[in-house]
């Protein structure tokens, strides 16, 4: 099983291990553990990870209107193209708009100082392939 793979699987499991402990469903709560596990499951760029998170929280999840749902599939899946460019798979980058891609190239520049030379390097190339920085 890959990165984005499990990645999936734990998110599905925090979603039904918090509809099976709490009368009602907050997928704002939900989507915050989403969070933490994503910066977990990324700690050799945890700042970057966490950033990257945090974008797609305030962009994808506290726009919804659909809150009682969150995170939707197609959420689930903008995160998981996040973690395919961490993981440098671009090939498994499907679901970032234009828009992401700037965004995600503007954190990473940031944090850029923090972050290893190769990872630095191959995330660079993934984002000039997709003409965002």
């Amino acid at each position: 099983m890959d990165n984005i793979s499990k990645f999936y699987a734990d998110a599905q499991r925090l979603k039904k291990h918090y509809r099976a402990e709490h009368n009602n469903y907050d997928g704002g709560e939900v989507c915050g553990q989403i969070k933490e596990l994503f910066g977990r499951n990324n700690g050799h760029v945890k700042s970057l990870a966490l950033s990257y998170a945090d974008y797609w929280y305030d962009t994808y999840i506290m726009n919804s209107a659909e809150m009682e749902n969150e995170p939707t599939e197609q959420h689930l899946q903008v995160l998981g193209s996040i973690q395919a460019l961490i993981d440098n798979d671009p090939e498994q980058i499907t679901e970032l708009t234009q828009e992401d891609w700037k965004e995600l190239c503007d954190l990473t520049n940031y944090e850029a100082d923090d972050l290893p030379l190769e990872f630095l390097n191959d995330i660079m190339i993934i984002f000039v392939d997709h003409q965002a920085c």
